[in-house]
């Protein structure tokens, strides 16, 4: 889990962010949430800002919508709110039960997808053209040469069933990186400064010494900024925002609870999946995460192999928190991190939530193909995830009833119908 350290504060920089801050608030909010995992939940599941959302914060909702990155924090903190109240009742449990399973995993593929195309651009893979929309980059920008070589790496390692090849990536274009900066300081290298400009740096002073730790830049710029800025919530867009963030995080953490649940022998997904105590520390994550200032936390996938090696309590999730705080003191490091450095951890998660493209039902009738490819291809297309799930529900819901069949649907999709279409009205 631990190149989220370095990956989520490059994602939310781009937002506008400041990054000393997220670093902080990414490192102390995972393992406040861990701790909340371990203590009350007594479950071996880590937790960390979702690769999937922070992207939706970053790219859709404070640079395609336009909203301020204090007041996208503020929605994070609303809609984890929420969550706990879902937890807590059960209502959680008749909102999932209401979306088919095969427009939960069109979601998840589209997602990958989309932070996938996002790596892609970020790195200088895939450039603007006039006549085909978006090209390849080309291998003149350093940045493509780091982004392969991490791709690569990564690569390697997901092949030979290494369990940090995401991490392994991001080293080796770390590497890469800071080779290519070393020829372009010797001049065997010949590129532009603006470019030069965008390669990794060497950490400045020693990545353990305690002043190196930006120990004020939480407190002083992102710190209870969510909760000055939830006045700003009332109008239809930032709802659809909230609840974009609520569906995400309640899915997401679903994924990883069913995945999780199949590698424990004594005990059924069932009753992993209905443990309340697994959402609140989920939630109350994401809660710390909008008060500190980061991202929806979620429990990561990354967790299994915690649990295929033999973790069967919540010390697991103890010992990862204690871990996080200590990384801290690596803060130096971050210079080592560019967008094209956290291109190979960007693509794998696309890799991993491609995966889901199997578990979608494209044989029971067009009323279930076309929501799940319009919310495939919509969401990386129009760079928009919740433009992506609102189009998913919307088209669902008509194609049930050209099907005839929409005195099938639970009342709680007709809800969800509505949200999106007020949502899209006001794009």
């Amino acid at each position: 889990m631990a190149y989220v350290i370095f990956v989520n504060p490059i994602i939310l920089g781009q937002a506008g962010m400041p990054k000393d801050a997220v670093f902080m608030a990414t490192i102390i909010s995972s393992a406040i949430a861990m701790f909340i995992m371990g203590f009350y939940a007594k479950i071996p599941l880590g937790l960390a800002p979702c690769m999937s959302m922070n992207a939706f914060f970053a790219f859709s909702v404070v640079l395609g919508m336009g909203i301020p990155w204090q007041t996208a924090l503020a929605s994070v903190l609303a809609s984890s709110v929420l969550f706990v109240l879902l937890a807590i009742s059960g209502v959680r449990a008749k909102v999932i039960k209401a979306i088919p399973m095969t427009i939960k995993q069109a979601g998840n593929v589209g997602l990958g997808l989309f932070i996938a195309f996002v790596s892609f651009k970020n790195s200088g893979i895939i450039v603007p053209n006039e006549s085909m929309f978006i090209t390849f980059g080309g291998f003149g920008n350093p940045n493509v040469i780091i982004a392969f070589v991490g791709i690569l790496t990564a690569s390697f390692f997901l092949v030979r069933k290494n369990q940090y090849a995401v991490f392994y990536g991001m080293i080796g274009a770390a590497v890469c990186g800071l080779l290519i900066r070393f020829g372009y300081n010797m001049d065997v290298i010949h590129l532009s400064a603006e470019a030069a400009a965008t390669l990794p740096q060497l950490p400045q002073g020693s990545p353990v010494v305690f002043p190196t730790v930006p120990w004020n830049a939480m407190i002083n710029e992102t710190l209870f900024v969510a909760v000055k800025e939830l006045p700003n919530l009332l109008n239809p867009q930032a709802m659809i925002v909230v609840l974009t963030f609520l569906f995400l995080d309640f899915f997401g953490t679903a994924t990883t609870l069913s995945a999780a649940a199949s590698q424990i022998p004594h005990l059924s997904e069932e009753e992993f999946e209905s443990n309340k105590k697994i959402y609140v520390a989920d939630a109350l994550g994401s809660f710390f995460g909008g008060i500190l200032g980061t991202s929806s936390l979620s429990t990561y996938i990354e967790s299994v192999s915690g649990i295929i090696y033999g973790a069967r309590t919540g010390l697991m999730a103890v010992t990862t928190g204690v871990l996080f705080l200590l990384s801290m003191f690596f803060y130096p490091l971050l210079s080592l991190v560019t967008a094209a450095v956290t291109t190979p951890a960007m693509v794998v998660i696309g890799i991993f939530m491609m995966q889901n493209i199997t578990n979608i039902d494209w044989h029971s009738g067009y009323e279930y193909v076309i929501p799940s490819f319009l919310t495939i291809v919509m969401m990386p297309l129009t760079g928009s995830i919740a433009l992506g799930l609102t189009l998913g529900f919307v088209s669902y819901w008509i194609c049930m009833l050209f099907a005839k069949r929409i005195k099938e649907l639970p009342p709680v999709m007709h809800f969800i119908t509505l949200i999106s279409i007020a949502y899209m009205m006001t794009l």
